[in-house]
């Protein structure tokens, strides 16, 4: 698409090259196994062209970020001017002891998926019975009778409850560590709306729990209430959280 003379347009030909848009995926929110899988970009068989990355880099505990290209998209920007670099970089891309968390963060992600620290919200979480054809859609090289592919942490029968809230919520979807409620709004939802104020204060002010008062942070935009578990949580806090919301949406 951006070719300009016969020789570009044969170096676009080779497999390693980008040709047309650039494919860019923004992995801030969705990578490293928050959606249950290394990548989001998985989800649809898609190796993009440039990724961005930060937060779940070091777990949160330092402030990092990085944006990732394909060879050819960074060798775009070498040459002997100022004018063919890419002059722009995060605040925090070169933050050593951060790159050094990093590395460890993603090296634990990785071991716990290869130990399985997941699979109790595989099988216990009725999800792989719940998904027909799920052995086409399960992760390439994985075994499609012990791997759903698509699965979450949060369990089928209580995002089941919460749909049925239809007072409340106009809808609801979880994959891997994430659960999003869609709080129904008569002035139609929207970053604007205070919809999901309310469930938000109820977990906030939370309630007694064992021996102490817990409570549960939780992000709203607009009308939806986001509540993401960590990749350590436990089943047993999991369970605790969607008690907490059951009452508060009850």
């Amino acid at each position: 698409m951006f070719a300009t003379t016969p020789e570009e347009a044969s170096r676009s030909s080779q497999s390693t090259d980008w040709t047309g848009l650039p494919v860019i995926f923004d992995e801030v929110f969705t990578g490293l196994y928050r959606l249950g899988r290394f990548t989001a970009s998985s989800f649809v068989d898609v190796h993009p062209d440039i990724s961005v990355h930060a937060k779940l880099l070091t777990g949160g505990l330092l402030p990092l970020c990085a944006t990732v290209a394909s060879e050819s998209i960074f060798k775009a920007f070498e040459g002997d001017e100022k004018t063919d670099a890419l002059l722009h970089g995060h605040s925090y891309t070169a933050h050593a002891v951060g790159c050094q968390v990093a590395l460890e963060s993603v090296r634990e992600l990785r071991r716990m998926d290869e130990r399985g620290d997941w699979d109790w919200a595989k099988a216990a979480g009725g999800w792989a019975s719940a998904l027909p054809g799920q052995s086409e859609i399960s992760a390439p090289g994985s075994d499609a009778e012990t791997d759903p592919g698509v699965w979450s942490v949060w369990e089928r029968n209580f995002v089941l409850w919460v749909s049925r809230q239809t007072a409340a919520v106009d809808g609801v979807w979880a994959l891997g560590s994430v659960l999003a409620i869609h709080m129904k709004d008569s002035d139609g939802g929207g970053y604007k709306s205070d919809a999901a104020r309310r469930v938000q204060a109820a977990l906030y002010r939370g309630s007694g729990h064992g021996a102490g008062r817990w409570n549960v942070h939780s992000r709203v935009l607009g009308n939806v209430l986001y509540v993401l578990s960590s990749q350590k949580t436990s089943r047993e806090g999991v369970d605790w959280i969607q008690q907490q919301l059951q009452l508060a949406l009850g």
